[in-house]
């Protein structure tokens, strides 16, 4: 009798986590070809939210990047910035989309030069510790035009 009370307590709690994640649907991810040699690349998405929670996204890793960091840019007194976010909100039964010159994923040290035509795997964490994977294709792109240089970051 205690193992399947145990046994049905477990099934529950990992029925509640499946559950959170399902409400998220990833619309269109990609990422940019970037040339060899390329240290950073960028992420791009809709984010969609079926459920009627806020549900946020805390933290993000993959296997073939050292480290994928959340970001935000934002002209700031005339200056294009790059604002790291500790987390991103998707409202209930709403959207983010991240985006060039917007909310995006920073791709760092990608541990080795990815073309088009591959596809990385992203381990999504949600704020109540459930687990979402994607696996995100990489795309050539017509033009890519960086212009942090003269405070403004982004271009496609």
């Amino acid at each position: 009798m205690k193992q399947l009370s145990i046994s049905l307590i477990l099934s529950l709690l990992f029925s509640i986590n499946a559950n959170a994640t399902e409400n998220l649907k990833f619309i269109n991810p990609w990422i940019p070809e970037a040339p060899p040699g390329a240290s950073v690349m960028a992420g791009y998405m809709e984010i969609h939210n079926t459920s009627s929670e806020d549900i946020d996204i805390v933290a993000i890793n993959s296997a073939s990047f050292r480290s994928i960091e959340m970001h935000q840019s934002k002209e700031i007194d005339g200056f294009a910035k790059m604002l790291p976010q500790k987390k991103l909100s998707i409202p209930a039964r709403g959207k983010l989309v991240l985006k060039s010159g917007s909310y995006h994923l920073m791709l760092i040290k990608p541990a080795k030069w990815l073309k088009q035509g591959d596809s990385i795997n992203l381990n999504f964490t949600l704020s109540n510790n459930a687990q979402q994977k994607l696996s995100i294709p990489v795309k050539k792109t017509r033009s890519r035009v960086m212009k942090c240089a003269a405070g403004k970051c982004g271009g496609m």
